[in-house]
């Protein structure tokens, strides 16, 4: 995902490969032609669908997946890659509900084949659905930033304004706030 180039232009005489992760609160998916993307798609999960289950968030997943991208892969036969192995059964489900009975219908549109990616080897779709998490850890660790603040008193650019606005005298200078 660093290296260059990261992305390829879709190829329509190539299969296409979608790869699908759920972390539980972000679903992540990396549609790809020989190993190398084509595009990355990240998505949080809203309230209602944190509520669902393991299966129905993957399931889930794929769904959005094949909206997102169905101009590359509703002409031709692809490959879904996912870590949950249940996905294999969903066309012989015999009892379906109302949630589950949409999305077979909706899949029966594309022709796919099926696969189980372990998660291990799942590692694109795997960070884009954690990329939320990341940027919280990121965010909560800005490195010298107390020390920076101790340095507002004797800063000779910043000195007058930090002093007035610490007295108290006034609420704004030149469009700094305290």
């Amino acid at each position: 995902m660093v290296e260059a180039p990261v992305l390829r232009l879709p190829d329509f005489s190539k299969v296409f490969e979608v790869a699908c992760d759920v972390s539980g609160i972000d679903i992540g998916k990396v549609l790809s032609q020989e190993g190398h993307p084509v595009a990355y798609f990240s998505e949080k999960l809203n309230a209602a669908k944190l509520k669902y289950s393991t299966y129905d968030q993957v399931f889930y997943a794929v769904i959005q997946t094949l909206r997102h991208w169905r101009h590359y892969l509703l002409p031709q036969e692809f490959v879904i890659l996912s870590n949950h192995e249940a996905l294999k059964y969903i066309n012989s489900q015999k009892k379906l509900n109302n949630r589950h009975g949409r999305w077979v219908e909706f899949l029966q549109d594309y022709t796919y084949t099926l696969r189980h990616k372990a998660g291990v080897e799942n590692k694109a779709a795997d960070a884009l659905s954690r990329h939320l998490a990341i940027l919280t850890v990121l965010s909560n660790q800005v490195v010298g930033f107390e020390k920076i603040k101790t340095e507002y008193k004797s800063c000779p650019d910043f000195q007058e304004i930090f002093t007035l606005l610490n007295s108290g005298t006034t609420r704004e200078i030149d469009g700094f706030l305290l």
